[in-house]
Formats: structure tokens, C-alpha cells, sequence
């Protein structure tokens, strides 16, 4: 009975399969000073202090990978492999009228489809390589609205209303060679270097730190 006191107590406990076995190899110690456990054979024995020494020798040995990149020391924006510390912001270069203009990926809405299926569509044919990417939630999290240039309004078309998704890179990249130079991968702290101030201030104000 009290070994299966014994059992039920380490079943219900909380430790872990390495302490379980620290336990364990402690009793067997034990019996062994006490000459209770002749037969073992201590050569093929790998202790639990032994696999602790191993593990330290390992991590004395590690070395983390450098956080500063190439695209870091070049300062190549157009890469994804920079400021590994922080969340990037995909920016894709736009004309509108005779100006080109940073914004992020968007494309006009089609009849029939949901705000998000849009959303989906724009991604999907930003790269020649699939852009996987989660989308958090069925409903835009900001809007912008903004007036045409003057050279392309019309009485029926004055200007439009862009609505914004957040969606978090899983795999791909956007590396479509005729689009070099048309769209960069930047932090937040870099969003004014590109965006025009009334659109950067709606996009601040749903873009947090995940």
C-alpha cells in the first residue's frame, strides 16, 4: 500500500520527467551504499548529474547568431532579414496621377467580394512566390480617406475611402525582380521616412507592437 501511495504521488506531482529521474536515481544510490544493489553494473550507468554536466559543457559551448545582418549593415530596406528585434511593415511604392506614392499593398474592391477576400486578393498577387499570412479578424482594425489628384478626379470620382487590414507574414517573401525598388520592409520608427503625414497618422493609430 505504501508503494502505491508512493506512485500515486508522483503521478499527481508536478515534476518533470528529469526530476523523476534525479528521484529515482537518488534511491538507487541510496540502496547501493547500503550493499542492497550489488549486481548493477555503475560503467553503463548515465547519471543524472552526468547528463546536467553535459548539458552545461553545451551551453558554455553556444553561441548566439549575430542579430546585426548584412541587409542590417547595408541598410537594404528591401530586405525581410533586418532588425530582427522588431515587427516590419511591408510598403509598396503606388502611382497616383504623375506621383508615386508609399502606401501599404492595397487594391480596388471588386463587386461580390468581402472586405477581407480584397484584403486576401492584394496579397496574393503582390509576389511571383506565395505570401502566406494570417489575418487578424473578419473586420477592417482602420480606414483612410483621401481626395485624387486634381489630374485624374472626375464629377463621379473625387477620391476613396482605403480600409486596412493587419495580416502577419507566416512564409514567402516579395521579391518580384521587375518590382526592385518599389517596396521596402521597414519598422515602425521608419513609417515616416515614406508615408505622407495624414496617412501615417491613421495608420498609427492601429499599428501596435505585437
Amino acid at each position: 500500500m505504501a508503494a502505491l501511495l508512493q506512485q500515486i504521488e508522483i503521478e499527481r506531482s508536478r515534476y518533470s520527467d528529469h526530476e523523476l529521474r534525479a528521484l529515482d536515481e537518488a534511491q538507487r544510490l541510496a540502496k547501493r551504499k547500503a550493499d542492497l544493489d550489488d549486481d548493477e553494473d555503475e560503467q553503463n550507468i548515465l547519471l543524472v548529474q552526468d547528463l546536467e554536466e553535459i548539458w552545461e559543457q553545451k551551453f558554455l559551448q553556444f553561441k548566439p547568431g549575430a542579430r546585426i545582418t548584412e541587409a542590417d549593415e547595408k541598410n537594404d530596406r528591401t530586405s525581410l532579414h533586418r532588425k530582427l528585434d522588431k515587427n516590419l511593415v511591408l510598403l509598396v511604392r503606388e502611382k497616383f496621377g504623375d506621383q508615386d506614392v508609399w502606401v501599404l499593398p492595397q487594391a480596388e474592391w471588386q463587386p461580390g467580394e468581402t472586405l477581407r477576400a480584397t484584403a486576401e486578393r492584394t496579397l496574393a498577387t503582390l509576389s511571383e512566390h506565395n505570401m502566406e499570412a494570417k489575418f487578424l479578424g473578419n473586420a477592417p482594425c482602420g480606414h483612410h480617406k483621401f481626395k485624387f489628384p486634381q489630374a485624374v478626379r472626375t464629377e463621379s470620382s473625387l477620391g476613396a475611402k482605403v480600409f486596412f487590414f493587419k495580416a502577419l507574414l507566416l512564409t514567402g517573401d516579395f521579391s518580384q525582380a521587375e518590382e526592385r525598388g518599389r517596396h521596402v520592409w521597414v519598422s515602425k520608427e521608419e513609417l515616416g521616412d515614406y508615408l505622407q503625414p495624414k496617412y501615417l497618422a491613421q495608420v498609427r493609430r492601429f499599428l501596435l507592437d505585437l
